[in-house]
């Protein structure tokens, strides 16, 4: 069950973006994620404490990350058992101090085809666009503090 805060910041973040299946990746110097699924107003949310660790993230000002994998209807491959693979929009915010702050097309490449080792460039995961994360209105969510 996800506190008024987290369904408030998790409405303000997927409002205007497509789809209705989205893996959420938190990173705040520890990864985790969680499946949500949009239920017209509602959510069906695997693991509700990583949109709680979200709301909390928010509020700091320590840094941390958020990336959001959006599965699309747009088929990328078909895989040798004949599973269709579709295509994952990949976007990503800094957060902290009240603000999601948007990372564009170039930055979440980049985030994601270097090896955080050696630097060297990675090829693109199949099936992923890389795309800018769109201004995130979080007024309603600061209303709630």
């Amino acid at each position: 069950m996800l506190t008024t805060d987290a369904r408030t910041l998790l409405s303000a973040l997927l409002r205007d973006l497509p789809g209705d299946h989205h893996v959420l990746t938190l990173n705040t110097g520890h990864a985790m994620s969680t499946a949500v699924d949009v239920r017209g107003e509602d959510f069906d949310i695997e693991h509700p404490e990583v949109v709680e660790r979200l709301c909390a993230a928010v509020t700091r000002p320590s840094p941390s990350a958020l990336v959001l994998r959006t599965f699309t209807d747009r088929v990328s491959h078909t895989l040798p058992d004949g599973t269709a693979v579709p295509i994952k929009l990949v976007r990503g915010w800094r957060v902290g101090e009240h603000t999601l702050y948007p990372l564009d097309e170039a930055e979440m490449f980049d985030a994601h085809c270097t090896d955080a080792a050696s630097g060297e460039p990675l090829p693109p995961e199949r099936g992923v666009e890389y795309t800018s994360a769109p201004e995130i209105d979080l007024s309603s969510f600061d209303e709630l503090r």
